[in-house]
């Protein structure tokens, strides 16, 4: 996992730019802000800035909120680097299970969340704006052990 750094207080703006490349109703550099400033969210970067994670853990459950690469990067590690860098976060502060939806249109990230050992757990119907359906996923993790 090299090259993956936590986000940082100037980091909102040119997320909001990767995520608006990536998804149609990309997420504004407030909402990004705001969520960073929640107890519980972790996020994590490319040191090229071209990809990125939002991770939201509470208690012993966490949800990945979004991850999301530069088309031009996809297919190069990225992503599981990210969620790698993700999991092992929430995982060191004692999340067991790692929830997230993902879109029936996006099979690059299903079959991410698949390799990465997430498994299909339910739908949501007509859940994203396009009219798309949400796959649920989720994977149970041990905690890492605490001192």
């Amino acid at each position: 996992m090299t090259g993956i750094v936590r986000i940082g207080p100037g980091d909102a703006k040119p997320m909001s730019a990767l995520h608006a490349r990536c998804f149609p109703n990309g997420w504004s550099a407030r909402d990004i802000d705001t969520l960073l400033r929640q107890s519980g969210v972790a996020g994590f970067k490319s040191v090229d800035g071209q990809g990125f994670i939002l991770i939201r853990r509470v208690i012993d459950e966490a949800e990945i909120l979004t991850i999301c690469v530069d088309p031009a990067k996809r297919r190069s590690g990225l992503g599981r680097d990210l969620l790698d860098a993700g999991i092992h976060e929430v995982a060191n502060q004692g999340a067991t299970r790692i929830l997230l939806d993902v879109s029936v249109n996006n099979l690059a990230a299903y079959t991410l969340y698949q390799n990465a050992g997430f498994a299909e757990t339910g739908r949501r119907r007509a859940y994203y704006a396009d009219g798309s359906d949400a796959i649920l996923m989720e994977k149970h993790h041990k905690a890492a052990a605490t001192i």
